[in-house]
């Protein structure tokens, strides 16, 4: 059941890029919707603050509407999108490097999206978002390549496969760069809350 409706999100999704390849500027915003929030989520945990992911995501989809008529449809929109996204992002921490030494503020960090209401007390609110905290600073301790990785399989949860695709690199080097973001991510989170 759940192979029929992937499929039958897959034709729509490929109805909506053939639209965009005609001019059809609903179909764009209709991706945009359909796919904002997840790209904006890794944007926003690769370069580190919500500013930046907004403009590296209004950067992947300026790419993607000047470039859905190279889209060959190997893979999935999303994996194309997220492969975009990812390397949006990585290229304009790079850019930022060049341009500014200025660090990271961990403490100013807006998390991505909101979720409902919560159920928890609000010591544990704030609990929660001390360590959400600690999590997103030590994040950006993290090797680029390794957070890129960790980042599309623990936060966006896709699988070894869609990463190795996004990123275009082996499931045995995604595996391997995962493991590696963990150990680090571990040492520097025992560091940190202690």
């Amino acid at each position: 059941m759940a192979d029929e409706a992937d499929r039958r999100e897959a034709e729509r999704e490929a109805a909506l890029v053939e639209r965009l390849r005609k001019g059809d500027g609903r179909a764009l915003d209709e991706l945009f919707r359909r796919h904002r929030d997840t790209a904006y989520g890794i944007a926003y945990r690769l370069v580190g603050s919500r500013e930046d992911a907004l403009d590296v995501v209004q950067e992947a989809f300026i790419h993607v509407m000047r470039g859905v008529q190279t889209f060959r449809g190997q893979s999935s929109f999303r994996t194309w999108l997220y492969r975009i996204v990812t390397h949006a992002a990585l290229d304009y921490r790079r850019w930022r490097s060049l341009r500014t030494s200025e660090t990271l503020d961990a403490e100013a960090m807006v998390e991505p999206t909101a979720s409902g209401p919560s159920q928890r007390t609000p010591q544990e609110e704030a609990a929660a978002r001390d360590l959400r905290q600690a999590i997103d600073k030590a994040l950006m301790n993290i090797s680029e390549k390794n957070r890129a990785a960790l980042v599309l399989f623990a936060i966006e949860g896709m699988s070894y496969k869609e990463i190795a695709d996004v990123l275009s690199i082996s499931v045995g080097t995604v595996m391997s760069r995962i493991f590696n973001a963990r150990q680090r991510l571990r040492e520097l989170l025992e560091t940190e809350i202690g």
